[in-house]
């Protein structure tokens, strides 16, 4: 029991760390979100106009193919770590919610 409290220890500590500075990080990007939305309505505006090719269903074909290699591998992570997921995701609230 011993050989294992070091190794959560430090998954605990790596994911609170990591969430606190991902919390930050999203913080900072959510003040350029309405600059994206302005960008991603300008494109939505010209694909409707019909002065802008977008092949969607590539696009839609690309991201399925990508989701179905990486949903099982996620899956996986997550069983095998939970104490470093509970601590990221407290970490990540911590980090946005801190001034």
């Amino acid at each position: 029991m011993e050989d294992l409290i070091a190794p959560i220890m430090f998954m605990l500590g790596i994911g609170g760390l990591t969430g606190y500075f991902s919390g930050k990080l999203v913080r900072r990007i959510s003040g350029m979100a309405m600059a994206i939305g302005v960008v991603a309505f300008i494109v939505i505006a010209l694909v409707y106009t019909g002065n802008f090719n977008v092949n969607i269903d590539s696009i839609t074909a690309n991201i399925s193919n990508v989701l179905s290699y990486i949903a099982p591998l996620g899956i996986v992570a997550l069983a095998s770590s939970v104490p470093f997921v509970a601590s990221f995701v407290a970490g990540l609230f911590i980090g946005y919610r801190r001034y």
